[in-house]
């Protein structure tokens, strides 16, 4: 495909994500927009409620339990954490009077077209310099890498006291370590997620969803002490599963090729090293490959030394190949050893972040094993990676059914006569009091309305005709392959629930025929 191809169908991707209520801004359009602050409109929110749910049953299936803890701390909490000495960005400002404008490095580099895997970030000044880069803006000099803190900070109370918009969930879930071992009678592991709000005050927010200072996570954690790291239960029933893997020492040896090995493998050749992380390496896999992303789009790419955390004992990132942006990370994996129990257990001198050690009077801080999605990156990629343009006048939103705005379609063949249209209506509000997502569509032919529901991704189209006023049958029409297939009206509820729970097939469904 040529690289103009491509524009055109990046271009056509996002007006129709526009155009057809899903991702609207930057907003408020009324006014002068914040750079990086978009709308959902109403096919996207119904989208991301779909896909929020997806997650919560997935993290619910492995007895993952979801908390909710405040968006606001204090100062505190971050300095434990880390954040306050250690959450920043390397940004570069233009040294052009007429321009200084800030860049954030690793998106100017990418930006630039420079793969950023084979780039360490204590070399940025150097490879700047080397490669003669310029200030994308005005093509003025760069200055010397610095690093800028990305908390977003404010003041409430009376008398005002500093308080820190969160910058992620995680650390919010670690406080509540003392009371989950309560609820959980001390017994590890303990599976928690979170998911909602976090704030970072971004350099230069960007790429609509995937660069913004406000957005939303998914983020579990394991509890778990080392023992258990090594002896999970879950890893046996993974074992067998396979991961598309690309490792730091592959990076390092200039190997791009992806090594698709099973879990087992991927242990006995140490690539990694506990069962327990490597199990929730395939749940990140299995949460991204249910959503239908093409499986080559897909890659758990490990993070070199030079990227990782000071206290990560691994860290890998699934990453998704966008259309539009290339590779990009949608979730991070994380070994986080005993690193944030331990900050909180001694600045808040709280011994209830202990539990019992292996040995008698033994007491230890556990590990935490993490796992971290953006919902609005998934959001943006599950979208972009549906659209598919298979004729000139067709245009196709290949959405899998349990995240797609509306699975359902419901339309009448005429107005007229009008019997036709209360028997739809009669049918769609069913659907709609049976919790079933549907659409009701009247306007224009039904080939034209066939169309405008494919580009929002209904599965499935119900259309009443003439006959179905005098048996009460219908007609079913699947977007795959605009097949056809008649059935009973008194089946459509139960027959809607089965295709929305996978327990049936379209080609399961018996047809009536004429």
């Amino acid at each position: 495909m040529s690289e103009d191809k491509d524009k055109d169908i990046a271009t056509k991707i996002l007006m129709l994500m526009s155009h057809r209520g899903f991702i609207w801004g930057p907003s408020p359009e009324i006014y002068n927009p914040v750079k990086g602050a978009y709308e959902l409109g109403p096919l996207g929110k119904l989208m991301k409620s779909n896909l929020e749910n997806y997650m919560r049953k997935k993290f619910r299936k492995f007895q993952f339990w979801e908390v909710q803890c405040p968006l606001i701390g204090s100062e505190e909490i971050w300095k434990a954490s880390g954040h306050v000495e250690r959450f920043y960005d390397y940004i570069v400002v233009c040294t052009n009077p007429e321009c200084q404008n800030v860049h954030r490095v690793d998106t100017m580099l990418e930006g630039l077209g420079y793969d950023l895997t084979t780039i360490k970030v204590t070399e940025f000044t150097q490879f700047i310099q080397e490669n003669n880069i310029v200030c994308p803006d005005c093509e003025g000099p760069l200055g010397e890498v610095t690093t800028q803190n990305l908390m977003v900070t404010s003041q409430i109370g009376f008398p005002a006291s500093e308080f820190i918009l969160r910058p992620e969930t995680a650390t919010t879930t670690y406080l509540l370590f003392p009371r989950l071992i309560q609820y959980f009678r001390t017994k590890l592991p303990i599976y928690a997620f979170q998911m909602g709000y976090a704030f970072r005050n971004e350099i230069s927010p960007r790429k609509m969803l995937l660069r913004t200072r406000e957005f939303e996570q998914c983020e579990g954690q394991i509890f778990i002490t080392p023992e258990q790291e090594m002896n999970f239960d879950l890893f046996a029933q993974a074992a067998k599963e396979t991961l598309p893997l690309w490792s730091a020492a592959d990076q390092e040896q200039g190997i791009t090729e992806l090594r698709t090995i099973s879990l087992q493998e991927a242990i006995d050749q140490k690539i990694l090293q506990k069962p327990a992380y490597a199990w929730l390496l395939y749940l990140a896999y299995d949460i991204v490959k249910g959503l239908d992303i093409p499986v080559e789009n897909v890659r758990l790419r490990q993070h070199k030394d030079d990227e990782k955390a000071h206290y990560a004992h691994d860290a890998w990132d699934l990453e998704i190949k966008s259309k539009i942006y290339g590779w990009t990370e949608v979730c991070g994996v994380h070994d986080r050893g005993d690193y944030d129990l331990g900050r909180h257990f001694k600045f808040s001198k709280k011994k209830k972040l202990q539990v019992p050690g292996p040995n008698k009077g033994e007491k230890i801080i556990p590990e935490i094993l993490e796992i971290a999605f953006g919902i609005g990156r998934l959001f943006f990629f599950c979208l972009e990676q549906a659209f598919s343009f298979e004729e000139e006048e067709r245009t196709v939103l290949d959405l899998p059914i349990q995240i797609t705005p509306v699975p359902f379609a419901v339309f009448p063949l005429m107005k007229k006569p009008k019997e036709l249209g209360g028997q739809a209506m009669e049918l769609y509000q069913e659907l709609i009091e049976n919790d079933i997502g549907a659409i009701y569509d009247d306007a224009g032919s039904i080939g034209k309305r066939y169309r405008r529901t494919e580009e929002v991704g209904v599965r499935y189209a119900f259309t009443i005709d003439h006959r179905s006023l005098e048996d009460n049958t219908l007609t079913i029409r699947n977007i795959e392959d605009m097949s056809q297939k008649r059935i009973q009206g008194n089946k459509v509820i139960h027959i809607a629930q089965q295709l929305i729970r996978k327990s049936i097939q379209y080609e399961d469904i018996e047809d009536l025929g004429e």
